[in-house]
C-alpha cells in the first residue's frame, strides 16, 4: 500500500544522539513524521509517524532535498 507523498512538508534535521532519526516534520493536525536513516544505504530514508497513521516508505535527501522514492 502505498501512502500520501510527505516530500512537502517542512522536514527539519534532528540532533538525535542515537543516530536514528535524520528529520522531523509536522503537518496542519499536529501529526508528527520522522525520517530514520538506513544504517547500510544511508542515502535512503524510513518514514515513521506518530501513532503509525501512515503507511511506511522511502525517501532520500540525495541532492539536498526530501524527495519519495517508494
Amino acid at each position: 500500500m502505498r501512502g500520501k507523498d510527505l516530500s512537502s512538508l517542512e522536514w527539519q534535521p534532528v540532533n538525535d544522539p542515537n543516530g536514528m532519526t535524520a528529520y522531523e516534520a509536522f503537518d496542519a493536525k499536529g501529526r508528527g513524521y520522522y525520517l530514520v536513516r538506513n544504517k547500510h544505504k544511508p542515502e535512503m530514508l524510513f518514514v515513521l509517524s506518530d501513532g503509525f497513521t501512515v503507511p511506511p516508505g522511502w525517501y532520500t535527501d540525495k541532492g539536498g532535498s526530501i524527495r519519495r522514492v517508494s
